[in-house]
């Protein structure tokens, strides 16, 4: 991060400058780029290591005495002090060996809880701030005094990009594998973890029982979609969130309109207890979504499509850099983000991650999507925690706890109702 300090600075003075240029007025003093610290589940598998705990910080002022802690708490709820560093830089991260329990969505709450890890910045008994890895599965209902008013391009939404393409059992099947691979926790999961923006890639295969699977491209078949649809629905069944599913790509088996008519057909009759229809408009508040007793927006990447069925709303914009490093990313999500965004009509998605590209795998010696993830979601959380906290919409990411991503946006929504007016 350090080489990117004088950049963000003076990003962040571009905004105050020029702030009257969006949708927003925001009052973006030094003041609100708080010290964090956080855990994070890394995305590396090795023969030693599955989802090994690392602790971050960024922007933390360490005085004499100051340590960062890794704490267990034991089944009598006891904490205790398992690993420590004590930063010699402002901003870092560290291994700490530690490999994270693996929880299965179906022992998951659909009540906020932490695991029996935490973070702790403290020296001797002062504890400055501490952080747990934990779950947020109703985090925008716990806000609705200060979301409901707002439209869905005006908040700060975690994602998932290609959100069906997950392996909860981390093996290394194929090298088709290692580059279609995005993320370690189904859907469900994902939800419950705090997601509220689901990028859906559609094959339709009519050799199969199943004719509807999700994709990563042409070449790699995921789950099918009747196992989303139902965690999408076990979801709203148990919470009040309000959740984007948007279909697009369709990689496999769409050779004509009848086939995005028989998808979209299908998606109306499981969902149909469950979508708010398309006449609401993306200029609907929370509020309303929330008074009508739909909470799922179905958006579909074919405008004949939504013209024809109510069900369908136009999708969300992907704003894809097609980059193959954390400089090219960090040029383009800056572009994206500081940009005049008032004419927007529907919401836009910041696709916060790399694209493999071959000469870049071979010559970097990354050797899959986890390798690219890890390389870059430590910055995109931080860059996200900091001079973007104001302007992001929706945040897609790859594996989505090797970043802090969902309580950056539950943070900076609340900074915006604190710090913004519309």
């Amino acid at each position: 991060m350090a080489q990117y300090t004088t950049r963000i600075l003076f990003v962040l003075l571009s905004v105050i400058i020029n702030e009257t240029s969006f949708a927003r007025i925001c009052n973006s003093s030094g003041e609100n780029w708080q010290s964090r610290i956080g855990l994070l589940v890394s995305p590396i598998i090795s023969r030693s290591k599955i989802r090994e705990i690392e602790i971050y910080w960024n922007n933390v002022n360490i005085e004499p005495g100051d340590k960062i802690s890794l704490f267990e708490e034991s089944s009598s709820g006891d904490q205790r002090e398992i690993y420590t560093v004590v930063p010699n830089s402002l901003s870092g991260v560290e291994k700490t060996g530690v490999l994270a329990e693996f929880i299965p969505s179906s022992n998951l709450s659909f009540v906020k809880r932490c695991t029996r890890y935490s973070v702790r910045w403290w020296a001797d008994k002062e504890i400055k701030d501490t952080k747990c890895l934990g779950t947020q599965p109703t985090w925008m209902k716990e806000r609705k005094d200060i979301l409901g008013p707002l439209k869905m391009k005006q908040i700060f939404l975690p994602g998932t990009h290609d959100s069906a393409s997950y392996n909860e059992n981390d093996d290394r099947a194929s090298i088709v594998s290692d580059f279609a691979v995005t993320q370690d926790l189904d859907i469900l999961g994902q939800l419950i973890h705090g997601v509220r923006y689901l990028d859906i890639r559609v094959g339709r295969y009519h050799e199969t029982n199943e004719i509807w699977w999700t994709n990563h491209g042409p070449f790699y078949r995921s789950v099918s979609l009747k196992t989303v649809i139902d965690q999408v629905k076990k979801f709203l069944d148990n919470t009040e969130e309000i959740v984007i599913i948007d279909i697009r790509e369709f990689p496999v088996g769409f050779n004509n309109i009848s086939d995005h008519h028989a998808l979209a057909a299908y998606l109306e009759d499981e969902f149909r207890d469950y979508y708010l229809p398309n006449n609401y408009g993306w200029g609907t508040t929370l509020n309303e979504i929330w008074s009508s007793g739909k909470r799922l927006i179905i958006g579909y990447e074919n405008m004949r499509i939504v013209n024809s069925h109510s069900s369908m709303w136009p999708y969300v914009l992907h704003q894809w850099g097609n980059v193959q490093s954390t400089e090219q990313l960090f040029r383009y999500l800056d572009k994206i983000e500081t940009s005049d965004r008032n004419s927007a009509t529907r919401p836009r998605s910041a696709m916060a991650e790399m694209t493999a590209d071959l000469t870049y795998i071979l010559f970097n010696g990354l050797t899959s999507l986890r390798d690219m993830a890890h390389k870059v979601n430590l910055n995109v959380t931080n860059w996200y925690s900091t001079v973007w906290q104001y302007s992001a919409n929706i945040v897609a990411v790859d594996f989505l706890r090797s970043t802090d991503i969902v309580e950056i946006a539950i943070e900076s929504n609340e900074n915006r109702h604190l710090h913004c007016r519309y």
